[in-house]
């Protein structure tokens, strides 16, 4: 998201379109840690699996952070809300990166 959502339905049609991408990204966090675990090489090895499942919880808490978001746009606590939304996807992404650099890094 990361824009200025004014407008309850584009707010909504926003979160909506996050929702299935946060548990996809979740599914492919898990089965990632899963592949890394079962090819266990090494330190980074380790940081990398540690990473994609704090980053897969996040997705997780986004997806529930999402659900209730759209049942609550028109409370008055609704924007702060969306800006944890973005953080914890942020976030989450971000760790997905670093498991990423962690297992290129382990394969050099």
């Amino acid at each position: 998201m990361l824009a200025r959502l004014d407008d309850p339905r584009d707010t909504r049609a926003a979160l909506l379109s996050l929702l299935p991408t946060c548990g996809t990204l979740a599914g492919i966090g898990v089965g990632l840690a899963g592949i890394v675990n079962a090819r266990a090489a090494g330190r980074s090895a380790t940081l990398a699996d540690e990473f994609l499942l704090l980053s897969a919880l996040g997705f997780l808490v986004d997806c529930y952070l999402i659900f209730f978001a759209v049942r609550h746009l028109d409370a008055r606590w609704a924007p702060r809300l969306l800006r944890g939304i973005d953080g914890v996807f942020l976030a989450a992404l971000t760790l997905i990166v670093f498991s990423g650099f962690a297992v290129v890094y382990e394969f050099i």
